[in-house]
């Protein structure tokens, strides 16, 4: 059974699994709901006001004027300065050319609508208060992510996101997905990190299931209840490489299966139903071939 919801802004898609239940499909085919859009809000009863336009247009009048010190001639003012430090010979970002001062894209959530929304009884991913707000309601096999606006998209990258999950257990997991596509949004590749510190590497191919990196544990993880994961995914070509927290999470893993694609965010209930993971302060990378 699909599923169509209006849009305010573009589209909204939502490409949803039959009769999803709490039992684990066979391990053979894995039917997997994606909640995924461009650029939507969830829609709105017909008895509300819908919300202004993501870039609405607003008139300041002053109150009192401002006048800037004067700087004495010859004395340049202060300049602000980032310091990076170097990464390791073995990271395998080393040599990428890669300035994780300046990002080729970022959003700190600030702006509502950069994320598609989606609530249902499965689901409810939603903006709150500056930060996305993920919340998978059934503890099953099904994801249902959000993902960001076409522009973002990437095919080599490397990109990073704040996932904050609150109470959990066991693989209760925060994901970020990159290479985002498919003709229902429902491809690409996904990195979940689990509320006991392990990751695990996956893909999706029009809602099935592969597993390429089973659940793996690394120090690298701080562990949940409440824990604070930058989670970090390099893709270039065919290699495949999970980082947390500015680490790289094992070797790369291989697979040609997709180019290009745009980014989503998810939680994942494998055994707390109603998990809650917030995001913060995405950014991009577009490395060069």
């Amino acid at each position: 059974m699909s599923r169509f919801a209006p849009a305010l802004l573009l589209v909204a898609v939502a490409a949803a699994a039959c009769n999803r239940s709490a039992s684990a499909p066979p391990a053979s085919v894995l039917e997997t709901g994606v909640a995924a859009t461009l650029t939507a809000a969830p829609p709105l009863p017909a008895t509300r006001t819908p919300p202004p336009s993501a870039t609405p247009s607003l008139t300041i009048t002053p109150t009192e004027t401002w006048t800037p010190s004067a700087i004495a001639s010859g004395t340049a003012g202060p300049t602000p300065t980032i310091t990076v430090q170097p990464l390791p010979t073995d990271d395998p970002r080393y040599g990428l050319a890669l300035n994780l001062a300046v990002p080729d894209y970022s959003d700190d959530f600030s702006a509502r609508y950069t994320w598609s929304e989606w609530a249902d009884e499965n689901v409810s991913n939603l903006w709150v208060d500056g930060r996305l707000k993920a919340s998978d309601l059934l503890a099953d096999p099904f994801v249902w992510w959000s993902a960001t606006v076409p522009d973002a998209g990437a095919g080599d990258l490397y990109a990073e996101v704040d996932a904050q999950i609150q109470t959990c257990a066991g693989q209760d997991a925060a994901g970020l997905a990159v290479r985002v596509g498919g003709s229902a949004w429902n491809s690409g590749y996904l990195l979940d990190i689990s509320c006991d510190g392990q990751y695990r590497l996956r893909k999706l191919t029009e809602g099935s299931q592969s597993i390429l990196r089973n659940w793996t544990a690394s120090d690298a993880i701080v562990k949940g209840p409440n824990a604070l994961n930058r989670i970090g995914f390099l893709a270039r070509g065919p290699q495949l490489t999970p980082f947390a927290n500015g680490k790289p999470l094992g070797d790369a893993v291989q697979d040609p299966s997709f180019a290009y694609g745009t980014f989503a965010l998810y939680a994942w209930a494998q055994q707390t139903p109603g998990v809650v993971v917030y995001f913060d302060n995405f950014a991009l990378w577009r490395l060069t071939p």
